[in-house]
């Protein structure tokens, strides 16, 4: 690195000099922010947002990248590859030391193979990439509420289809040792919770760090006012739901129990952290995504529910990894296109990492339902994921049935959360463990998960 420092000061000048350019590190504009950083950091998402929602097939974002500088490169080498690509920053990562999230003046692939030859060559740039688009994984059905089979299979007819009887998760057996408890945060990573939603507002978690609307970070963590979650998708302390699916899975996950009332959470005691990154279109970013479990980590959160997938990526991928060593737990949808994820991966899914749970769905006869990915190594176990019945975001008081492997993770997020209830002291990987070791073989399954089972809560909190 010393050897080419006289050649990048002289390449810094001439970068300068072609582009009439000096951005460099702006660090996070977050909510309030005034000045030029925060109109330009603004009007940055506002247009990313709108190419996200009306282009439906968007595979990557064209107005930004992602880079992440080598450990041993200093900052003055760093601005000279900001600088040629006309670059300034919109994001920083704790959780992935010298990642970037930038702006280019320049046409994003430019920008990368920019960004990797140059800076590759110099040792400055470890990686450069696109930020893919990730969506949630749903198949909407019904829009009424009746009953959740997948909590307790009597057999009962649900939607039209007539069940088997004990083909579910046997929750009403494990709410008689936990149904959990406030100590335990859920990071629900999705399209936001409907905060004021009568089976929800009760167990909304509240950052202790940032408690009030006061225009400060009090807690120090680049968010201001970030007191029930954050906005990754627009940059505001706003993760209210304007789509619906966050809601659904938040209520699966963590809906008020014995309240008269909607629908009963796996763990009916709990607290959940809005943490959007995905738009009202159900599409978001990798960057996002990242962002969203860097703040898990960063908060002490142990576990997160991830209803949602797309391409794979060395951030992406570098992030989890280090989510690990801090004892965070990701459990992830493997996705509704009924393909083999073994050999047609799907991210964060396919993922080989062992804080990662990895969950198919099965209907209320416990067979794999039709669109669920599955993977005889990618896949973990099977969860309910058809005609599920929970919250949902276009009133105080709504419920709708959805189907899809978004329905079948929450599952899983919620008896993780009873048994780190019953067991606070445990580690990621013994709650993992555990939940794997206890369930209930399926048919359907044999041969497409490491299971070849489905989720039992009873069995996990024992």
């Amino acid at each position: 690195m010393a050897g080419s420092s006289r050649w990048f000061v002289a390449l810094f000048v001439l970068a300068g000099a072609a582009s009439g350019v000096s951005v460099g590190n702006d660090g996070k504009g977050g909510l309030g922010s005034t000045g030029p950083k925060g109109d330009w950091l603004r009007d940055w998402y506002d247009t990313r947002n709108a190419i996200i929602e009306s282009t439906p097939e968007l595979v990557y974002d064209p107005t930004s990248l992602m880079v992440r500088f080598t450990p041993d490169s200093g900052e003055a080498e760093r601005e000279v590859i900001r600088t040629l690509l006309g670059a300034r920053v919109i994001e920083t990562y704790d959780l992935v030391p010298g990642l970037e999230h930038l702006t280019s003046t320049l046409d994003v692939q430019t920008a990368i193979d920019l960004a990797s030859g140059v800076g590759g060559a110099a040792g400055v740039v470890e990686f450069a990439e696109v930020d893919f688009i990730l969506r949630a994984d749903l198949t909407p059905n019904d829009t009424y509420y009746s009953l959740e089979w997948g909590l307790n299979n009597t057999g009962q007819t649900v939607a039209g289809d007539p069940g088997t009887n004990n083909c579910d998760i046997d929750a009403p057996a494990a709410w008689d040792l936990t149904t959990g408890s406030s100590a335990v945060v859920i990071g629900c990573i999705d399209t936001g919770i409907r905060k004021t939603h009568e089976d929800l507002s009760a167990n909304i978690w509240t950052n202790p760090g940032d408690s009030t609307v006061n225009g400060v970070d009090n807690d120090g963590n680049g968010y201001r006012d970030d007191t029930w979650g954050w906005n990754f998708y627009a940059n505001t302390n706003n993760p209210n739901d304007d789509n619906g699916h966050g809601s659904h899975t938040a209520g699966t996950v963590g809906a008020q129990g014995n309240n008269g009332k909607g629908v009963a959470g796996v763990a009916w005691n709990c607290k959940l952290a809005a943490l959007k990154f995905l738009g009202s279109t159900g599409s978001g970013s990798t960057s996002g995504a990242i962002a969203a479990i860097n703040y898990c980590v960063g908060k002490g959160i142990k576990v997160s529910n991830n209803s949602w997938g797309g391409p794979g990526s060395s951030s992406l991928s570098t992030a989890i990894s280090n989510a690990r060593a801090a004892g965070h737990l990701l459990v992830v949808a493997a996705g509704n296109s009924g393909v083999n994820i073994d050999t047609s991966p799907t991210y964060p899914a396919s993922y080989t990492y062992d804080n990662i749970i990895s969950v198919a769905a099965v209907n209320n006869d416990f067979g794999r339902a039709s669109f669920s990915n599955y993977g005889a190594s990618s896949v973990d176990l099977g969860a309910p994921g058809v005609m599920v019945a929970s919250c949902y975001n276009s009133s105080n008081s709504a419920y709708v049935y959805m189907d899809g492997t978004s329905m079948a993770t929450p599952h899983v997020t919620g008896v993780a959360a009873l048994v780190w209830s019953r067991y606070p002291s445990w580690t990621y990987a013994q709650v993992r463990s555990r939940i794997l070791s206890t369930v209930r073989p399926a048919a359907s399954l044999s041969g497409k998960c490491t299971t070849g089972g489905v989720l039992n809560a009873a069995n996990a909190v024992q």
